[in-house]
C-alpha cells in the first residue's frame, strides 16, 4: 500500500505540533464516504511495534510519494531525521527531491536565489551536510513557529492560521491549488454534514442497545491488555535477570523494555540487576550477532573483531566483520570514539579488516592506528584526518603457508615514531623483526628474532627489546598489565566470554564486564582506567576501570558509621577536650565538611534542610542553635540557648520540622514542637508514653513517630504552622528499631527487632511486610526517591550489601554489594542518591531510583529491540523504545 506522505520531526520537541499537522493532513479535503484524505505516515501513530530504520520504516519511505520535514534545530542534530533525509536526497527516483516538503517549528530557513541554495550561514533548521547543494529551487514551506508552543485549540482545524498552512502542504501533495482544495472540502463537509443527520435517528435508536455492550467489550479488552502487558514485563524481567552475568548488554535492554511495557516488581528487580552488571560499562557499542565466527585457519576467524584503546585513554576503535552500521558488502568500517568527549568521530573506510588476532593498535596519544590488513600488510591511518597515510610491507606473505602468513609479535615506541614486528619471510626458516619510521615509512632495520615465539617491546629511550612469549594465563585474549592510581600492579585479562580484572598472582579481584560468546579482542589505557573487549560474534563494549555508577567521595575525618545522626546529616564526635566536633553531610559531592566544636557534649542533633543552622540537645535537656558562618567571618556562632524546659532530662532524637524553624523532639513530658525563634514549646503532639523515633519527610512536611509497641503515628505541616494528625496505624507487633518517611511524605518505613522491614501507605492505612529478612540485616532504612523501593544494608563474614525491596509489595529485588565486611550507615542525600559509610570510613554515593537506573542503562544501550525479540515478547502490544531520540 503506497503512502502519501511520510512526517519526519524531532521526536524531541516537535510531537504535539507533528500530530497536529497530521491530523490536518487526514481531514482536510477528506470525501465524505473515506476514513481520511490522505495516507499519511508518523511513527509514533502508524507503527504497530516499535521498530529501527532499517527495517519497517525505511519500507514506509520506500512507498511514501512525498517526504514532510517539521525543520527545527533539534530535528537537524537528530541522528534519526538525518538517516530519513539521507534515504531522501538519495532516493532511486530521480523526481523525488521535487516532492520535498518543510514544515518550519524553530530556528530559521533563508534562500539564496543568487547561489541557488539555502543560505548556510543563516539557516540552522536544515542539516547543512545533509542536504547542501541538493535543491536547484527553493522547496514549499510553510512557517509553523508560533504554534510550536502553543495550545491545542490554537492548533484546531477550524478556520483560521494553523488550518491555512496545513492546507498548503495538503494541497501540494494532492496536486491541486489551495483554493480548489478549500472548495473540495467545503464540499464535502456539507455532504457529511447531510449524511450525518439522517444517520443521527438511526444511531439514536441503536444507541441505547449497543452503550452497555461497547463499555463492557472495552472493559474486558483492557483488561485482557493489561494482563498481556504484565505477562510481557515479567518475561523480559525474568530474561534479563537470566542473562546478566553472560551477556550485560542485552540484560539491559530487557529491563528496559519490561519497565517501559509495564512497571512492575520483576522490572524493577531487573532494572537493579543489570546496573549491577553493567558496573563498570561505559558504552556498549555493538551488540553481538548471536553466531560465533567460523575458524578458517591460522588467519583467523572469518569475522575478526579488534578493539583498541589508546594509551592516553583519549580515543577508542573498532573494526569488525559483523559490523551492524555497514553497508551490505561493505563491511570494512574502522569506528572510532572520543573517550573523553563522548561522541563518535568520522569512520575510517578500509581496504579490509585484520586478521583473525593480527594486529590492530593505536599510538599512544590515539593519533595513529596502526592495522593489519592482510598477508604482513601494515596499515597506518592518521585518526584525526581520517586519512591513509601509507602501507608497511613487512614480507610477503602471500607466498606464505597459512600456518605463518600473519605477523607473530607487535610494538610500538611510546611517542608513536617507531614500530616493530616479528614475521616469517619465504623460504627463510628463522622468524625474522623488523623496525619502521612511522613518519616516512622508511625500514630501519631487519635482522632474526632469535626465538620461535617473542614479545616485542621499546623502552622509554626508544630500545627494541625481544624476549620469549609465554603463554598466557587465561584462555581468551592476553593479559594487559596497567597500574593501579596507588602505583600498584594489576593485570586486565579475558577469559572465555568475562573480561576481569587480575592481581599480580593473578587471582581474580573483580569482573569488568561479559559478554555471550568468547572475547576475541582486548585493550586497555596505560593506567588501565579504560578497557574495551570484542567477542567472536561481533559484540563490542568499552569499560571504566571504576564504576560509574558509584562516586567515591572524600572522608578526610575518617568519620565512622555510629558518628552520624539518624537523619545521617550530621557528623560528631567526642573530642580530648570533653567537647564534641561537629561535621554536616548535607551537600553529596563534597563529603563531610567539618562545621567546628561545641564545649559540651551533646545527645542528639538535627540540621536545616541547607545545612546553615545545626540544631543539638544535651543531656540536662536544653536545646542549642548553631548558625552557619556570617560574611567575614568562618566561624559558626551559637545564636540561642534555650532554658531546661524539660525537667533535666534530654531527648535522643530531634527532626527539623516545616520552615526549618522548629523542632520536634521527644521528651519525658511527650512529643513536643519548639519554636527555635522563642525557643519555647509551640505544641506538644502527644504525651504518650513509649515514642522513642522520629523521622520526617525530605521537605520536611510529614513527621512520623513510632513506640516501642509497633504502632506508627504520622503528622503533616499546615499552612499555618503547626503540625496536623494525619494517621495512627499498628504496623508490626515488633519493637520498632528504625522509621523512615519517604521523600513525597506518602509511605512510612519502620524496621522491627527482627529486622524485617513493613511499609505503611499513609494515605489509605494499608500496611505490607517483606517478605523475608536478609541476613545479618541492618535496622537502618532508606526510601529511593520514586518511592518505589526500600533499602536496607547487610553484612556477612565476606560483604556488606545493599538489599532493594518494593515499597507496595514487599517482594525482594534484590541487591548489591557495598563492599567488605563489618557495619555500614546509608542515607539519603539531597540529589536523590545514597550515601554509604562503612565501617572503614569509605563513603560512596550511588544512584538507586528507577529514573537514575533507566537513564544509566539507556546512556549503555539506546537501540531498539530487533524485529524478531520485539514479536516474540511483545506481538500485539504497542510499545515504545525506552530510549529513542
Amino acid at each position: 500500500m503506497q503512502r502519501d506522505a511520510f512526517i519526519s520531526y524531532s521526536h524531541k520537541a516537535d510531537v504535539p505540533l507533528a500530530a497536529s499537522v497530521h491530523k490536518g493532513l487526514h481531514k482536510i479535503g477528506r470525501p465524505w464516504q473515506s476514513l481520511r484524505a490522505l495516507n499519511v505516515f508518523r511513527d509514533t501513530d502508524s507503527l504497530g511495534a516499535s521498530t529501527d530504520l532499517p527495517g519497517s520504516i525505511l519500507k514506509e519511505l520506500e512507498r511514501s510519494r512525498y517526504f514532510i520535514y517539521i525543520a527545527s534545530p533539534e530535528a537537524a542534530a537528530s541522528r534519526w531525521v538525518r538517516e530519513e533525509l539521507v534515504f531522501w536526497r538519495d532516493h532511486p527516483e530521480a523526481e523525488a527531491r521535487g516532492r520535498f516538503l518543510i514544515a518550519l517549528s524553530d530556528g530559521e530557513i533563508h534562500w539564496d536565489e543568487a547561489a541557488g541554495d539555502f543560505d548556510w550561514v543563516r539557516t540552522t533548521a536544515i542539516p547543512a551536510e545533509v542536504l547542501r547543494g541538493v535543491f536547484r529551487t527553493e522547496p514549499l514551506w510553510v512557517d509553523l513557529r508560533r504554534f510550536r508552543a502553543s495550545e491545542p485549540a490554537e492548533r484546531a482545524l477550524k478556520p483560521g492560521e494553523f488550518r491555512g498552512k496545513v492546507a498548503t502542504l495538503a494541497a501540494a501533495v494532492h496536486g491541486c491549488t489551495k483554493d480548489e482544495l478549500e472548495s473540495e472540502d467545503l464540499r464535502q463537509q456539507r455532504r457529511r454534514n447531510r449524511t450525518k443527520n439522517a444517520a443521527l435517528a438511526l444511531l439514536a435508536a441503536l444507541a441505547v442497545a449497543t452503550t452497555s455492550a461497547f463499555f463492557y467489550a472495552t472493559a474486558k479488552r483492557e483488561e485482557a491488555l493489561a494482563r498481556a502487558r504484565t505477562s510481557a514485563s515479567q518475561a523480559l524481567s525474568a530474561r534479563a535477570v537470566q542473562i546478566a552475568d553472560i551477556d550485560p548488554r542485552k540484560s539491559a535492554q530487557y529491563a528496559l523494555y519490561a519497565d517501559q511495557v509495564k512497571p512492575t516488581s520483576e522490572s524493577a528487580q531487573a532494572l537493579a540487576r543489570a546496573v549491577e552488571a553493567n558496573a563498570n560499562a561505559a558504552r556498549h557499542f555493538q551488540g553481538g550477532s548471536g553466531v560465533a565466527a567460523d575458524f578458517v585457519g591460522s588467519g583467523g576467524s572469518s569475522s575478526p573483531t579488534r578493539v583498541a584503546v589508546s594509551r592516553d585513554g583519549s580515543t577508542f576503535a573498532y573494526c569488525t566483520g559483523w559490523d551492524a552500521d555497514a553497508p551490505k558488502g561493505e563491511q570494512q568500517h574502522i569506528h572510532l570514539f572520543d573517550i573523553r568527549s563522548g561522541k563518535d568521530l568520522p569512520v575510517l573506510q578500509a581496504k579490509g579488516l585484520p586478521l583473525g588476532g593480527g594486529v590492530f593498535e593505536l599510538s599512544a596519544d590515539g593519533g595513529l592506528l596502526f592495522m593489519e590488513r592482510s598477508f604482513n600488510v601494515i596499515d597506518v591511518w592518521d585518526v584525526r584526518r581520517g586519512k591513509l597515510l601509507r602501507e608497511i610491507v613487512a614480507s610477503k606473505g602471500e607466498d606464505l603457508a597459512g600456518a605463518f602468513m600473519h605477523l607473530k609479535a607487535f610494538a610500538l615506541s611510546r611517542d608513536g615514531s617507531r614500530m616493530a614486528a616479528a614475521f616469517h619471510e619465504p623460504n627463510v626458516d628463522a622468524l625474522r623483526m623488523a623496525v619502521w619510521d612511522t613518519a616516512s615509512g622508511a625500514e630501519l632495520s631487519r635482522s632474526d628474532a632469535g626465538s620461535d615465539a617473542v614479545t616485542l617491546s621499546f623502552d622509554d629511550a626508544g630500545k627494541l627489546h625481544a624476549s620469549p612469549r609465554a603463554e598466557p594465563p587465561t584462555s581468551g585474549a592476553a593479559l594487559i598489565t596497567a597500574p593501579t592510581p596507588d602505583n600498584r600492579q594489576i593485570l586486565i585479562g579475558a577469559e572465555n566470554a568475562t573480561v576481569a580484572v587480575y592481581d599480580t598472582q593473578r587471582r581474580k579481584q573483580r569482573t569488568l564486564g561479559s559478554f555471550g560468546f568468547q572475547v576475541q579482542s582486548l585493550s586497555a589505557s596505560g593506567d588501565g582506567m579504560w578497557v574495551a573487549a570484542g567477542s567472536d560474534d561481533g559484540a563490542v563494549s568499552l569499560f571504566r576501570g571504576s564504576a560509574p555508577t558509584v562516586r567515591t567521595l572524600p572522608n578526610d575525618d575518617g568519620l565512622r558509621p555510629a558518628e552520624l545522626s539518624d537523619d545521617g546529616r550530621v557528623g560528631f564526635r567526642k573530642n580530648a577536650q570533653g567537647g564534641t566536633d561537629i561535621w554536616l553531610l548535607t551537600d553529596p559531592n563534597t563529603g563531610p565538611i567539618k562545621a567546628g566544636s561545641l564545649l559540651h557534649g551533646a545527645e542528639a542533633f538535627t540540621a536545616s534542610r541547607d545545612g546553615r543552622r545545626v540544631v543539638f540537645a544535651d543531656s540536662a535537656g536544653s536545646l542549642s542553635v548553631w548558625d552557619g558562618p556570617t560574611s567575614g567571618s568562618k566561624e559558626r556562632t551559637l545564636s540561642a540557648k534555650g532554658p531546661y524546659l524539660y525537667n533535666g532530662k534530654g531527648t535522643h532524637t530531634i527532626e527539623t520540622v516545616g520552615d526549618d524553624q522548629h523542632v520536634v523532639g521527644v521528651w519525658p513530658q511527650g512529643v513536643m514542637v519548639v519554636d527555635l525563634r522563642t525557643m519555647e514549646v509551640s505544641q506538644v503532639l502527644t504525651d504518650k508514653k513509649g515514642i522513642d523515633r522520629l523521622a520526617v519527610s525530605k521537605d520536611a512536611r510529614v513527621l512520623a513517630a513510632t513506640d516501642v509497641f509497633g504502632t506508627a503515628t504520622v503528622w503533616r505541616w499546615t499552612a499555618d504552622g503547626k503540625l496536623r494528625h494525619v494517621r495512627e496505624t499498628k504496623v508490626t507487633g515488633q519493637r520498632i528499631d528504625d522509621v523512615v518517611v519517604s521523600d513525597d511524605g506518602s509511605k512510612v518505613a519502620v524496621v522491627d527487632s527482627d529486622s524485617r522491614t513493613s511499609v505503611l501507605d499513609v494515605s489509605d492505612g494499608t500496611v505490607v511486610t517483606a517478605s523475608v529478612v536478609a541476613r545479618n540485616a541492618h535496622t537502618r532504612a532508606v526510601f529511593s526517591p520514586d518511592s518505589r523501593l526500600v533499602m536496607q544494608a547487610s553484612d556477612t563474614d565476606t560483604e556488606s550489601r545493599l538489599n532493594f525491596w518494593d515499597a507496595a509489595t514487599g517482594d525482594t529485588l534484590g541487591s548489591w554489594p557495598l563492599g567488605g565486611p563489618g557495619f555500614v550507615r546509608i542515607f539519603p542525600v539531597p540529589d536523590g542518591g545514597l550515601l554509604t559509610l562503612t565501617a572503614d570510613g569509605s563513603l560512596t554515593w550511588r544512584g538507586i531510583d528507577i529514573t537514575t537506573w533507566r537513564r544509566t542503562l539507556c546512556a549503555l544501550v539506546p537501540d531498539e529491540l530487533s524485529g524478531p525479540e520485539y514479536e516474540r515478547y511483545l506481538s500485539d502490544l504497542d510499545v515504545s523504545a525506552p530510549c529513542r531520540r
